[in-house]
Formats: C-alpha cells, structure tokens, sequence
C-alpha cells in the first residue's frame, strides 16, 4: 500500500499567504480554527501562557507530546506570555498591531481584564479581524458558565436522538469543538473579504451554542422547523446492517435503489412482500429487517461485489486502520507525514484543491515558546 506523501510547505501556493494570526486559546475550538488558515497558508503566532498550553497534556501520547494538541497546534509558531505582566502584555498588543487576525476563545470579560478589550484592540489595529469563541455569547444568563463540546451537546438537543430504552450519550468524539472551529475558520475568512471592501476590521463573536443550533436545524428540528408543527420525533431507519464479518451502511433513499437492491439480492420473494404493505413507514421497516437478514449470511466484500454493479448506495463499515489503507483515501493523498520530535507524525491535508492543486499539512506542532526569540525580534517566519 502507499505511504503517506511529503511536500516541502514552502513549495506550495497557499491562499491565505501572507495572512498574520495571532492565537490566544486552549482546546480544540480556536486552536483548530488557526490550524485550517494555516494549512491555508497564514502565518500562526501562537501565545501560550507561562509553563505552555494545558491542552498540551491532554489524551493520548507519544514520546510526551499530546496526538490531540499537536493536531490542534501543527504549522504555528510559539511565544510564551504573561499577559498579566505589563511588558509581556505590551508585547502581545505590538503582535496585535502587526497581525490581520486574532483568534482568542477565552471567557467574557477576560480580554477585557487583561487590557485587551475590544476597544483597546480595535485602536491598536483598526484592520485586525478579532474572532472571539465563548460557550454562549458575551451576555445573557449562561454568558459567564464552563463550556465544553460535552455540555453543548446536551444543551442543543443532540443527545436527544438517543434510541429509546438507552440513557442519553455524549459522542464518542469532539463533535461540537470541530463544528466550532470549521465555522470559526469561514467567520474569519468573510471577515477578512469584507475587510477587502471596507479597509476595516472587525469583531466576530461566536457562541458555541449559536453555531451547534445553526448546524443541528436542519435535519434534527425538522418536527420543529414550521411552528405549529407539535409532532414526535421519530428516529430515521437504520441503515446498518450485519454480516457474517462486519457491518454494511446500506442508504436506498428512493423506489428505484430499493428495488435494485432485491434485484441484486435475488429476493423477488420479498418485493412481492413488500407491495402487500400500504403504510409507507411500515414498509420501510419491513425492507430493511428482511434486507438484513440476507446481510447476515454472508461476509462484508462478498455482499460489496454483489451491490457493485447495481449501482447502489453501500458502503463497508471501516475500522481506524483500514480507514487510513482505503484505496480511495491513498488514491486522494490525504495523509501525510511531518517530522516532530516525537517521530513522525501522520497529518491529514486541507480537504480542498484550488485549479487542481491539493495544499499538503504545514510544519510540525511546536515546543513550548520555540520561536520566542524570533518573535520577539519581530522576525518573521521562514
């Protein structure tokens, strides 16, 4: 099988070349809001706080480096600062001065107790666009309460699509701080287009729980969606189905798909089954029970080449490794290698192409205040 690939960042035209951000957050929302404008292109100054970012020792580990932070932080540079000190916090605001982005996910009235509110930033550098990520808005009851992906999930109504019988569950995964941090990348870069019309800056604040409201609506709320509509939610089918190895997500989503799925199967017997049941619902659930138990006789690939020349919508339930060994994934270059001081660590690129181009992960995660030095010289980076 392939390997991942390597490019030298360098050698690659990025959109947002030339882009100054300057990030001052923990976890994953505003961190991983500045690692997609920096595989875009931009220049990231991360500020840590003395002793570096806590995130750095959260989850899995490899050689003492943090797999989590080092995808949240790759491709920046770093500078430790107390920003409670007054020349640490003077050097804060001459990046600020410099810079074209603030990505900052601190608490209401942080920024402000610091010396680094709105009013303060916006006079150093009318230009700065100043993205500001809170649990739940800078006012209101909950403006100043914890907020983590966890606590938006129960709050926005996620965790009640658990299947009934079964406790409500946070998923497996940082499912809100990912949304988060995709909506806090798009916020920034409308802001900077506008700055393109306007010569000015300006402030975006995004509340975790007004972005997970957006996001859910659509489909989660459609019994919500016109207001005098009092319906109970009624789960969709599901779709996954047992065989003799593995699990098949098997999505007919019209007439068509379904009967080509009995044609593969060879099951005529159950379309006439079928045709005798008049509520649309009722014959739903009945395909997809009689579907998968034919599923359940034979392995995963076996059921994968019978579907192939149907046409239809299946797909193989993949575990991690064979995720990363999907020809389609390798044929797709998604993964790459990037050297750290842990060894090498796998990074996925930016998922879009521009004229055909894929644009690879930038540079490694960095050391605690690595580029001090640097930075505080003004230099730039290489």
């Amino acid at each position: 099988m392939s390997s991942p690939t390597t490019h030298p960042p360098a050698a690659i035209h990025r959109p947002l070349d030339g882009i100054k951000v300057v990030e001052s957050s923990s976890f994953m929302t505003g961190p991983l809001t500045s690692v997609m404008l920096a595989d875009l292109g931009a220049e990231v100054i991360k500020v840590e706080p003395p002793g570096g970012d806590g995130f750095r020792g959260f989850g899995h580990k490899q050689g003492g480096w943090s797999a989590l932070w080092s995808s949240c932080n790759r491709g920046k540079r770093s500078i430790e600062l107390d920003l409670k000190q007054p020349d640490e916090l003077a050097v804060m605001k001459r990046l600020l001065t410099e810079a074209d982005v603030l990505v900052e996910n601190w608490r209401p009235h942080v920024a402000a107790n610091l010396g680094l509110g709105q009013d303060v930033v916006g006079a150093l550098n009318p230009r700065l666009v100043r993205l500001s990520i809170t649990g739940f808005g800078p006012t209101g009851p909950e403006a100043g309460a914890p907020a983590y992906d966890s606590l938006i999930q129960a709050r926005s109504g996620m965790m009640a699509l658990t299947p009934e019988g079964r406790e409500p569950e946070v998923a497996p995964y940082w499912v809100v701080d990912k949304v988060v941090a995709t909506f806090g990348a798009q916020a920034v870069l409308a802001a900077l287009v506008q700055r393109g019309r306007t010569g000015v800056g300006s402030q975006v604040s995004l509340p975790m729980l007004d972005v997970m409201t957006y996001f859910n609506f659509p489909d989660i709320f459609q019994h919500r969606t016109f207001v005098a509509d009092a319906s109970p939610w009624r789960r969709s089918f599901n779709p996954v189905m047992r065989t003799t190895d593995g699990h098949i997500v098997l999505a007919p989503t019209t007439g068509a798909q379904m009967s080509r799925t009995l044609k593969a199967l060879q099951r005529d017997d159950i379309k006439a089954e079928l045709k005798t049941i008049t509520n649309s619902t009722e014959m739903i659930d009945m395909f997809f029970r009689r579907v998968g138990e034919v599923l359940a006789t034979q392995p995963t690939a076996h059921w994968m080449k019978v579907f192939a020349p149907f046409d239809l919508p299946a797909a193989p339930v993949r575990q991690l490794e064979e995720h990363l060994q999907d020809p389609q994934v390798l044929h797709n270059e998604l993964f790459h290698e990037i050297d750290t001081p842990a060894g090498a660590m796998r990074a996925v690129r930016y998922p879009a192409r521009y004229d055909g181009a894929a644009i690879p992960p930038g540079g490694r995660p960095p050391a605690v205040g690595e580029h001090a030095a640097e930075i505080r010289a003004g230099k730039a980076a290489p």
